[in-house]
């Protein structure tokens, strides 16, 4: 039986488009090749111990040779507060707010190049409206799900008890512990310090369920009153 004239138009549309359409593994694989490209690109996650202003917009940028701004994304000053994954890029990055007459810089960090994520720790400056900044590569640190990050910004050094597990942090460290539960899956979390008269002097106590999905930071911190403060985060979103 002879095939109608009007189908061949239609059969050779449908072969060309056929060959301009990329096939499902195709389009899988240009799909996957497009997802690891965006996820090997340097990102940065603040997280904000205190703030000088609540809700404070800032913006993370750099500088040309010349001495351009380029903007690299915005983002919010909150108190406490971890933000998401900002792009970023290796070398010195600016956070600057906005005024009238352009950006203007309340902090820095420098990007470490080898790192595809970083964390920045960001707490307020002696110096009004400034912030000091700390960096962080997660993955050297091996601050994974199930552990604590302790950094110590007092001058005191600090007495850390998570459980069983017992480990001390001197002033300018940073040490990541595993805690080791009781039976029942609790675990007590203390911060203590010696004072001068070589006395032990509790600043932080708590008996909390062990969480396998959560990275805790502990924070010490100065205190002209107490000696020593403990401000704690618990992050239950990726680090990589």
């Amino acid at each position: 039986m002879p095939i109608p004239s009007r189908i061949f138009p239609l059969a050779l549309c449908a072969i060309f488009l056929a060959a301009l359409i990329p096939t499902a593994p195709a389009q899988q694989e240009q799909q996957a090749q497009g997802n690891n490209k965006e996820a090997n690109k340097p990102r940065v996650r603040l997280i904000c111990v205190a703030t000088h202003s609540e809700n404070q917009k800032v913006v993370l940028a750099t500088k040309s040779e010349e001495g351009e701004w380029m903007e690299l994304a915005e983002t919010e000053l909150k108190s406490p507060h971890i933000s998401g994954w900002i792009p970023a890029r290796p070398g010195r990055l600016l956070l600057a707010v906005r005024e009238a007459e352009g950006l203007v810089e309340i902090g820095s960090f420098n990007y470490p190049a080898a790192s595809k994520r970083a964390v920045v720790v960001v707490f307020p400056h002696t110096d009004k409206g400034k912030y000091r900044t700390e960096v962080f590569d997660p993955a050297k640190l091996g601050f994974v799900k199930g552990t604590t990050l302790a950094i110590n910004y007092s001058g005191l050094q600090g007495a850390i008890v998570l459980g069983s597990q017992k480990s001390t942090v001197k002033p300018g460290e940073s040490k990541v512990i595993k805690a080791r539960p009781d039976a029942n899956g609790m675990f007590r979390m203390l911060v203590a310090y010696a004072n001068e008269k070589k006395e032990t002097v509790v600043c932080y106590d708590r008996y909390i369920p062990v969480n396998e999905d959560s990275r805790d930071i502990l924070f010490l911190l100065p205190d002209p009153t107490l000696g020593l403060r403990v401000f704690s985060l618990s992050e239950f979103g990726p680090f990589d």
